[in-house]
């Protein structure tokens, strides 16, 4: 009887053991079900996010727009805009967390926010190639590699929002 017992409490006490979900890179996953494939990403900090990508910098591509859309499946609200007027009329509409657009483009988004009362944070796009210049370094301490994958921008949103607290 001891026995049954004792076996017992370590099964059940295996049971519990169960680990807690892990955070990796800044941001929650979670998998649903045991042995299912399926799972997702969970943004701590939910943000609001500006993205300024024009037409010519490949916006419309479908490896951006799944990015995009899995910054909005892991609780971001992303306004996607692909020219300066609409980058000036979201900006003055709405009050954003972090503004992610081309190095190129920065200082075009500098002269719209001077203006904002609220200053967003500016997460630039840099080429792979660019990303140890001292320029860059100078004025960001985060910034988005160019064709950086949706788990490096959840995780860099993540240090952004970190920041701005």
């Amino acid at each position: 009887m001891k026995f049954l017992t004792l076996t017992a409490a370590m099964v059940v006490s295996a049971l519990l053991a169960v680990p807690t979900p892990t955070l990796a890179c800044g941001e929650g996953q979670f998998n649903m079900g045991q042995g299912l494939r399926y799972q997702g990403y969970l943004a701590p900090h939910p943000a609001t996010v500006l993205v300024y990508a024009d037409a010519a910098s490949g916006a419309d591509s479908a490896d951006r727009q799944a990015v995009y859309h899995g910054l909005e499946q892991a609780g971001h609200h992303v306004t996607v805009v692909t020219d300066s007027a609409g980058l000036s009329r979201a900006l003055a509409s709405k009050h954003y967390d972090v503004v992610i657009a081309s190095f190129n483009d920065v200082a075009t988004i500098d002269s719209m926010v001077a203006s904002t009362p609220e200053k967003p944070l500016m997460l630039p796009v840099v080429a792979r190639s660019a990303r140890n210049s001292p320029e860059l370094s100078s004025r960001f301490a985060l910034f988005l590699i160019d064709g950086a994958s949706l788990g490096q921008h959840l995780k860099v949103i993540n240090q952004a929002l970190a920041v701005l607290k």
